[in-house]
């Protein structure tokens, strides 16, 4: 049996549970905490209205952006390398935390240059509050090591605790706040930065009781880095893909716009939270099983593509009516961007499973170029439409942006396995009827990694 660093056996139990339960409680707490992100963004809506709403997400996206982009893909190589070898989970919290400081440092410096540019359209009070919030890029950092730590030890059940830990508390404060009459962007900032830190703290305090605290480990740093490195473009082309819409708006449409818009996305991401929640488990799943974790990556993508495009149909059916019911008539120029945006996020929820089983597959580089490509279309798409075409022409771009991500994940994800097309279609009997063979077999001699290190 593998054991941590305090020889005590790492998280042996919940690597024995199957990947159906932990699937199915991932999806049930994801639909929780979109329960509480409607309740949030509904006190938010009717309290702040769009100037408030969009002027809260303005800090809190820029300062979320600012820290997946100086993340260095530190949450999926620690997943990928303790999926792998459990022994070393004490070593990777040590190595990585000492690894990750100087990089925060660097991401609150960026981050202070940037704010005066990237909400040049806010107000100076929207700035300043931006700046007092900056830091929380530091905790953001450790949150996505101590996370992925956590799924490295396939702990989904704590993993999925600490994800609805934040958000629920984060829906209490709100909720206090309001009843007590002090309900403001500058309380709900300072109630999202602590919740951010509460989680933090119960993660690290479970992972050393587990994992003890390792001496750091130059090797092991240098390994895992250079995969972190690899899957750091994916991370970025992929945070730009997402949010880069919501990042360069402010500097270009007044508040009330970016609040239109900022509802717009939330929903949308609904979509792309819930049917694609299986995407989080999917890759240290997948590592654990070798290659006949392919059988579970395609059959996650079909369930994705079955739960997406019901709650899409239904969320396109009823937008008009639910927007001007629940958020009210002041959002009904939302319902337009968000219908847009609703295809492009089902066929994004499925890219995201396809992506996490490329790593898996130990080609996180490969991974990168869908986003990489997304990313292109997105930058280049919102500087030639956005100033004229407003909310209409950002959801349209975000939503082909989306598109092409599929379909260039799902042409490198066959490519490195050497499957056939016909087991990516949504059809549960196509893939039984697949030989085990077929699916264990390796990839195609052009698409093997050259060793050890993968790509």
């Amino acid at each position: 049996m593998h054991k941590g660093s305090t020889g005590r056996p790492a998280a042996a139990g919940p690597a024995r549970r199957s990947f159906a339960r932990d699937g199915a409680a991932t999806i049930l707490v994801t639909a929780a905490t979109m329960g509480l992100g409607l309740l949030t963004g509904i006190l938010v809506a009717r309290n702040l209205g769009p100037d408030g709403r969009g002027a809260l997400a303005a800090i809190l996206t820029t300062t979320q952006l600012l820290g997946w982009l100086f993340g260095m893909g530190c949450g999926k190589a620690v997943t990928y390398a303790l999926s792998r070898d459990p022994s070393v989970g004490g070593r990777l919290l040590t190595s990585w935390a000492l690894m990750l400081t100087p990089v925060a440092a660097a991401a609150i410096g960026a981050g202070l240059l940037l704010l005066p540019t990237l909400l040049a359209a806010q107000p100076a009070e929207t700035l300043e509050l931006a700046r007092l919030y900056l830091p929380m890029i530091a905790l953001a950092l450790l949150s996505e090591l101590m996370l992925g730590l956590l799924l490295g030890d396939q702990d989904f059940r704590a993993f999925n605790a600490l994800n609805f830990l934040q958000p629920a508390g984060v829906a209490a404060a709100y909720v206090a706040l309001w009843a007590a009459g002090h309900f403001t962007v500058e309380t709900a900032v300072a109630a999202q930065a602590a919740m951010s830190t509460l989680v933090l703290v119960a993660a690290t305090v479970l992972l050393i009781r587990r994992h003890g605290i390792g001496r750091p480990d130059l090797a092991l740093g240098r390994r895992t880095a250079w995969y972190a490195l690899r899957t750091h473009g994916d991370v970025v082309g992929g945070v730009v893909t997402q949010r880069l819409d919501l990042l360069i708006i402010p500097a270009y449409l007044p508040a009330a716009q970016v609040g239109l818009y900022a509802l717009a996305t939330s929903l949308s991401w609904l979509i792309v939270s819930l049917s694609g929640a299986l995407a989080t488990v999917v890759m240290p799943a997948a590592a654990r099983r070798g290659r006949s974790g392919r059988v579970l990556v395609l059959n996650s993508l079909q369930a994705t593509f079955a739960v997406g495009g019901l709650l899409a149909g239904g969320l396109f059916v009823f937008a008009d009516i639910a927007i001007r019911l629940v958020y009210g008539p002041a959002f009904a120029d939302s319902v337009l961007p968000l219908r847009l945006l609703l295809p492009g996020a089902v066929l994004y929820a499925a890219a995201s499973i396809l992506l996490n089983g490329l790593y898996a597959e130990n080609r996180p580089f490969t991974a990168t170029l869908a986003h990489l490509l997304g990313m292109a279309v997105t930058l280049a798409g919102l500087l030639l439409f956005l100033r004229d075409g407003g909310l209409v022409a950002a959801a349209l771009v975000s939503s082909v942006a989306y598109t092409l991500v599929f379909v260039t994940a799902a042409a490198l994800y066959r490519r490195a396995t050497g499957l056939p097309w016909r087991v990516f279609l949504p059809d549960p009997a196509v893939l039984a009827a697949m030989p085990r063979r077929l699916l264990n077999k390796p990839p195609p001699a052009a698409a093997t990694p050259a060793g050890p290190s993968g790509e």
